[in-house]
């Protein structure tokens, strides 16, 4: 089965063929035709690529095979109706009340990764000594209709009560590599630019998949999926209570308690947890049913739908005008 995949912006690390378990081929390929499935991650190119021409990708598979896997939560981006209908499948941690979309699947993990190791080196990577204590990666985005806000004044805060932790991102300090801001450290600071139930990112995969144990502000529910004893939960809105309970762990050695957790944590991001393997599982739950045409409808990006549906122009737009009142 092969497994078309298009992005606005491809990973840098992602190989353009990559088989991920026997049977399941993805390719990022924007010339491929010859698919049985097409992902959409988020959203298409802004211009012409391979064939994605003016604004659509006319499929080679059945309407039945196509997922669109959502990025941002419903804080951050709103997708019009008539968008994610074009999909038969809805692969999101967004709520479902907020979708209600027929083939809506919850996904857990499926964000990319950015620790800008590609799988394979993921899997295969031996990691360092760790010999420094605390890092985080946080830009100076401080949008307050998102929790950027919240999240950079918890880091800022952090960054003062502990000299010892070294804070990297946009705007504060750049990083070539965001493995370089992982792999020697014992603990990071993962918070999410968005708190709710489903809603984790690669903010605490990358730092697990590196071998640190995270002080986590996120996914209120996230110790039932991932070992409880994986991460530490940090309140993102009370950094006096995050920095006692950061200070109470680092001084109780947590990190050397808790490895045989991170390795779990860790072989379940690269077992269950991950973009591909979520994506094998929203098809496997799709079962065999399946339309006989083989393909000619067409999938349209985001900004053609508004261009064509005055309802997803004005749906986007109030999105939009909610977020600029509650900055003002």
């Amino acid at each position: 089965m092969v497994i078309k995949v298009i992005y606005k912006c491809p990973p840098k690390k992602e190989p353009g063929l990559f088989e991920y378990a026997p049977g399941y081929v993805f390719t990022n390929d924007p010339d491929c035709g010859n698919y049985d499935w097409l992902v959409v991650y988020d959203e298409m190119p802004n211009g012409d690529l391979g064939l994605f021409r003016n604004g659509a990708e006319t499929l080679r598979c059945p309407r039945e095979h196509t997922i669109l896997a959502t990025w941002e939560p419903i804080s951050v981006k709103a997708y019009s109706r008539a968008y994610t209908r074009q999909f038969a499948r809805l692969l999101t941690n967004r709520p479902p009340e907020a979708e209600r979309h027929p083939g809506y699947f919850l996904g857990r993990g499926y964000y990319k990764w950015f620790n800008d190791r590609s799988y394979a080196e993921n899997l295969a990577v031996s990691l360092p000594e760790k010999t420094k204590v605390m890092s985080a990666v946080c830009s100076s985005k401080q949008m307050k209709h998102t929790m950027h806000w919240h999240r950079y004044r918890l880091v800022a805060h952090l960054s003062c009560a502990f000299p010892e932790m070294d804070w990297f991102g946009h705007g504060v300090k750049p990083l070539e590599k965001k493995y370089e801001a992982l792999d020697e450290y014992k603990y990071h600071v993962s918070v999410e630019n968005h708190i709710g139930v489903h809603h984790w990112s690669e903010k605490i995969a990358d730092a697990l998949l590196c071998g640190c144990l995270p002080f986590y502000a996120g996914d209120p529910e996230l110790g039932k999926v991932l070992p409880p004893e994986s991460f530490i939960p940090i309140p993102i809105d009370d950094p006096l209570e995050a920095e006692r309970i950061i200070r109470k762990a680092i001084e109780n050695g947590e990190y050397e308690k808790r490895k045989d957790a991170i390795a779990e944590a860790r072989r379940l991001l690269l077992e269950k947890y991950n973009f591909w393997a979520q994506v094998i599982a929203c098809i496997e739950a799709a079962g065999e049913d399946c339309d006989s045409a083989s393909g000619g409808a067409k999938i349209y990006s985001r900004k053609a739908v508004r261009r064509r549906n005055v309802g997803a122009a004005f749906e986007e737009g109030c999105f939009r005008f909610k977020q600029m009142m509650h900055i003002r």
